[in-house]
């Protein structure tokens, strides 16, 4: 028994043993959270048999972003839960001749589109179409549109349009409700090249008691970039229709003639060579002019609409430059050289974090910018191996931004790092 006991202190000591000469057991450190700047919420395959191709715009009405159909489809909405990301509802206007939707804009409910025939609007709560135009009947052939500041749609199209050159420009106005319509100006080509306008902007010249509509007019739209195209800025009086103002922009060559021009306080700027420039609204005497030095190409300020917040302006060359300006002196804030090739039609500033949210259509990508300094902060190339290729729309009440690619509807939030 003694041998026995003997023989369990020893198994004990040694064990007693073994531990002092283990090392501490060291506790792993607490896992941190990394940041996600792009989180994405819910991606949603439009068409199981295709990929689509139609519409940049992405609009966003009540619980539905709202992405038009492809290149072959006849004119269709879809709709999906900005929550759930189903596709809640589709509505496909075979009444229409013609085929995809090109342009689509947002009047409170009413959608107001175009395709290749029509300029039409649908009420987006009964999901009827409730006015149609067809100015391709009328020998038009149509080109870019806006929602201006006073609430009408402005349409431009060219009558007896031949591509060889030759056809009238005109600009209509339309009632988003009622789509009654007049037309606002014409200019029939001349002994210099056929004439062709931006879609217009529209400010109040509260001194004389009028509204202005004002947008860049080519007076000769025929002829290559470079060879002696210039660019001139118009305002007219929108109840008469009489020119009050018309300024030669540039000299060298034209541009920004697919968005209007944007106000800022007493100023209008637009888009002209390799410029940024700045008239007075009531006598569109020049302010300041800013150089993009950065590019040298001659197709600057085409796709991406100009964008004004807090006294800042935002631009992109069309190129990869994404600038900053003071929007009242013209000063250069930041260039990021390499922020976003191609931005499609709208950059949109979340004011959560101050940071631009955008897509970049040359880079398949969307951008996410410190508003505050340029940096790019995130690339969000693809999804499901598909580009990004259309607007971004922000809805604040759910802070959640929605987009597509070529073959998804997509939800996402975004966090700026810490």
């Amino acid at each position: 028994m003694q041998a026995i006991y003997l023989i369990i202190t020893m198994i004990v000591t040694s064990l007693f043993w073994a531990c002092d000469s283990c090392d501490p057991i060291t506790p792993s450190p607490p896992i941190e959270e990394q940041d996600t700047i792009f989180e994405i919420v819910w991606a949603t395959r439009m068409d199981f048999e295709k990929s689509i191709v139609g519409t940049d715009n992405t609009l966003h009405y009540d619980k539905w972003v709202l992405i038009g159909g492809d290149l072959d489809y006849p004119p269709t909405i879809m709709a999906f839960n900005k929550d759930t990301g189903d596709k809640d509802w589709e509505l496909i206007l075979d009444e229409l001749t013609g085929y995809e939707i090109t342009f689509m804009f947002l009047f409170e409910n009413i959608l107001i589109a175009r395709n290749s025939y029509y300029v039409f609007a649908v009420d987006l709560d009964t999901r009827e179409l409730i006015w149609k135009e067809n100015l391709k009947a009328k020998g038009m052939r149509l080109g870019r549109g806006v929602i201006a500041e006073n609430g009408k749609f402005y349409q431009t199209a060219v009558f007896n349009f031949d591509p060889l050159g030759g056809g009238v420009q005109h600009l209509y106005e339309f009632d988003p409700k009622t789509g009654e319509n007049r037309m606002i100006y014409s200019r029939a080509p001349d002994s210099i090249g056929t004439k062709t306008i931006s879609p217009p902007t529209i400010c109040e010249d509260v001194e004389n008691n009028r509204k202005l509509l004002i947008f860049n007019l080519y007076p000769n739209a025929e002829i290559p970039p470079g060879k002696g195209d210039y660019q001139e800025l118009v305002a007219i009086d929108l109840a008469t229709k009489a020119v009050i103002w018309n300024s030669r922009v540039t000299d060298n060559f034209a541009s920004n003639s697919l968005h209007p021009p944007v106000i800022y306080k007493d100023l209008v700027i637009t888009g002209g060579d390799w410029h940024i420039y700045a008239f007075n609204v009531k006598t569109g005497e020049q302010v300041w002019t800013y150089e993009e030095t950065n590019t040298n190409h001659l197709a600057i300020w085409g796709t991406t609409n100009h964008l004004i917040h807090n006294g800042m302006l935002y631009v992109n060359a069309t190129g990869d430059n994404v600038t900053c300006l003071d929007a009242e002196t013209g000063k250069l804030i930041w260039n990021n050289p390499k922020g976003g090739a191609n931005c499609t039609d709208n950059m949109v500033y979340y004011e959560k974090e101050d940071l631009l949210v955008f897509t970049s259509w040359g880079y398949g990508s969307v951008m996410v910018l410190d508003a505050l300094t340029g940096e790019t902060l995130h690339r969000e190339h693809r999804f499901d191996d598909s580009s990004y290729n259309s607007d971004v729309v922000y809805d604040k009440e759910r802070d959640m931004f929605f987009t597509s690619t070529y073959r998804h509807a997509v939800g996402f939030k975004v966090h700026k790092p810490k």
